[in-house]
């Protein structure tokens, strides 16, 4: 079972992180029922040493409480706020509950994600030794692929698709590529020095998504949600800077801050009549002039016919 330590880790994290509580004896009894299951309990004396391996690998102290003898996660709001240790966490977990799933496998259905693994690991090592990288990359808006030697200062997941984040020596210019449409790449010997006034969640802090524009500046924007939309919304706001100012039966206001680039009008317009753009006026009349377009794009098909 050796080979299944790491799954056995998440799995104890995230079933006493959902109990809030458990004992040594509660533990086992859900244990029992657990694929990675291998027909033996866990000792104290294991458990104990899991314990200790958990807080190396993700800083997280499972504690015990020697009133009542219940394990608990110490200061979970630091598991809460931990962005990467979160998203590690429950991408294991989400693994080993499909694990156990298998015999389910044709009433799952998955949504098929680009594949980026073969240059993860080449990336992570690059940006873990400061390495630069040249690679062949092949854009949608171009027949033929194109060369880049690129200094990598980050990785940022959005929809599903990873995106490398940094400086090229091309044109000395901050630039985004998506992984899954590399063709090549190679980690060179040549290094270079970390910028330190560069963070990448700074970097996109008044964006929508993974598109920066030059020339876009943060606006204040405010948008009407039809009341059908606004729980969604309250559960998965669509920027960090989201707040709902306006409360009615038929709909809320929400206000944020962010630059109106290509990617946020798409999704604006995803979300067809339950959003209306109310400020700023710039962002509304492109938006009314892209629905006029559709609908004269509609409407001369249907006179054609």
């Amino acid at each position: 079972m050796a080979k299944y330590l790491f799954a056995r880790y998440i799995w104890e994290i995230t079933t006493i992180y959902r109990a809030k509580r458990l004992t040594l004896k509660e533990l086992n009894e859900r244990w029992r029922n657990c694929y990675l299951y291998d027909g033996k309990d866990i000792p104290r004396r294991t458990f104990d040493y899991h314990r200790k391996e958990i807080e190396m690998l993700f800083n997280l102290n499972i504690v015990c409480d020697k009133r009542d003898n219940t394990y608990h996660v110490e200061d979970d709001s630091c598991f809460r706020k931990g962005e990467l240790r979160q998203w590690l966490v429950n991408s294991v977990a989400v693994s080993s509950i499909m694990r156990e799933a298998e015999d389910l496998e044709s009433r799952i259905a998955l949504e098929p994600i680009p594949s980026s693994m073969p240059f993860l690991t080449e990336i992570i090592r690059a940006l873990r030794e400061n390495k630069v990288i040249s690679f062949s990359y092949q854009s949608f808006d171009r027949d033929n692929p194109t060369q880049h030697t690129f200094l990598p200062y980050a990785l940022k997941l959005f929809r599903q698709r990873w995106y490398i984040v940094g400086r090229s020596l091309d044109n000395e210019k901050i630039l985004t590529f998506a992984t899954d449409r590399l063709d090549s790449l190679i980690v060179e010997e040549q290094t270079f020095k970390y910028p330190n006034d560069f963070d990448i969640n700074d970097y996109y802090r008044d964006s929508f998504g993974i598109i920066i524009e030059d020339g876009i500046p943060c606006e204040h924007i405010v948008i009407k949600v039809a009341s059908s939309q606004v729980k969604y919304l309250r559960s998965l706001p669509l920027h960090h800077s989201q707040r709902e100012t306006v409360i009615t039966p038929e709909y809320s206001i929400f206000e944020y801050d962010l630059k109106p680039t290509y990617d946020f009008e798409q999704e604006i317009l995803s979300h067809r009549e339950d959003f209306e753009i109310l400020k700023p006026a710039s962002l509304r009349d492109r938006i009314k002039s892209i629905v006029n377009n559709m609908y004269e794009r509609y409407f001369a098909q249907n006179k054609l016919r």
